[in-house]
């Protein structure tokens, strides 16, 4: 009887430690895009050559992940080694074109296809592509074939228009009831864009048969273009509107902020940090991943200045080598007040860190169980 106490002991304890170190916060890649040379950042920031929208890493922070920032203009290499480290990519909407040279193509070209390696690999890798991303993601799986249209969606906020057959998706297989006729009813998605996908042309060129539909949307002129799409093999995501805006843009009277935007713009984020959630890579150690996250930059506030974003990450080329920094231990004391010596932090493999002291306190509670009986 004692015997099988201490058996049953100890597998409570290991379950215990597995279900607490289930529990994290993955991190997501977004891809960084250049700034233009005359542009309104060129004027007002000296030698800054990239740019992030503050939004996107809100959007991704309050849905529970935190954020890398991924430079453009490198060689393979350099985003081969960072997506076996990260849970998920990102690709923003912005304004760019998909031919200009060692810049957001072909960087989230890159990207794109690295996450299919890593897919067919059995690793989980998740992409999200918003607006102009989702654009980039159809472009470059169409081998780069090119299916937009000219459409005039900018300053448009609309319902969801969702197909018949939307909750066979992944996307949008539990959503709720509830959440579904919000979304139908009111204005909760925000389009701002000059380029559509039609069903006509997915249809045409086969793009239907690796990519689903789950809703449609018109423009301006009542031109139909599709709003939503996943994948069909891969963990691939898009939407032509722009899901982050309603909940942390204010710099355009257009731009909804009612409950129910907030909610479904809150729905998508949930949803893609939850798949990021799937992946278990991770760093090499805290310190490697401290000197990545996007806490090394301060945002600027740019709305101020004439921009359509309220905040934005600016980099430079010189920026994209962080400096030197004290090295941080895996997880251990924070000197302020509570333990800070003596402790040997355990990392679980495949995680970063964060499931640390869950794992402890599974392993420790089952050996002071063990040593009282």
């Amino acid at each position: 009887m004692k015997k099988f106490s201490i058996g049953l002991l100890i597998f409570i304890g290991a379950m215990l430690a597995a279900s607490e170190a289930g529990i994290s916060s993955p991190i997501i890649g977004v891809l960084t895009q250049e700034v233009y040379v005359d542009g309104l950042i060129s004027r007002h920031f000296d030698n800054k050559t990239s740019y992030i929208a503050a939004s996107y890493v809100k959007y991704l922070e309050g849905a529970g992940a935190r954020v890398v920032p991924i430079w453009i203009g490198r060689n393979r290499s350099y985003y081969d080694d960072l997506m076996r480290k990260i849970n998920g990519v990102l690709l923003p909407g912005g304004a760019t074109w998909f031919n200009q040279s060692n810049g957001y193509a072909d960087a989230g070209e890159h990207l794109i296809h690295l996450a299919i390696e890593l897919n067919d690999q059995g690793v989980f890798m998740p992409v999200w592509g918003t607006c102009l991303g989702m654009e980039l993601l159809v472009y470059k799986l169409a081998n780069e074939t090119e299916h937009r249209i000219n459409c005039e969606a900018t300053g448009m906020a609309v319902p969801m228009d969702f197909k018949e057959d939307y909750k066979k998706s992944r996307l949008f297989a539990s959503i709720s009831d509830d959440v579904v006729n919000t979304m139908v009813k009111e204005n909760v998605t925000y389009h701002w864009h000059q380029f559509c996908y039609t069903e006509k042309d997915f249809e045409q060129d086969l793009l239907n048969e690796t990519w689903r539909v789950m809703s449609l949307n018109h423009d301006w002129n009542g031109v139909e273009f599709i709003s939503t799409v996943e994948h069909i093999k891969y963990p691939f995501y898009g939407v032509q509107f722009h899901p982050e805006k309603p909940l942390y843009e204010f710099t355009k009277t257009s731009i909804p902020h009612t409950a129910a935007a907030v909610l479904s713009g809150q729905f998508f984020a949930d949803f893609f940090v939850s798949e990021a959630r799937k992946s278990n890579q991770s760093f090499a150690n805290a310190t490697e991943q401290a000197r990545t996250l996007i806490y090394n930059y301060k945002p600027e506030y740019t709305s101020i200045l004439g921009s359509s974003y309220i905040q934005q990450y600016l980099f430079t080329n010189v920026e994209m080598e962080i400096p030197e920094i004290p090295e941080i231990p895996d997880e251990g004391g924070n000197n302020d007040g509570g333990s800070s010596g003596g402790y040997i932090p355990i990392i679980i493999p495949g995680g970063d860190g964060s499931a640390t002291m869950p794992f402890l306190s599974g392993l420790l509670l089952t050996l002071v169980l063990l040593s009282i009986n």
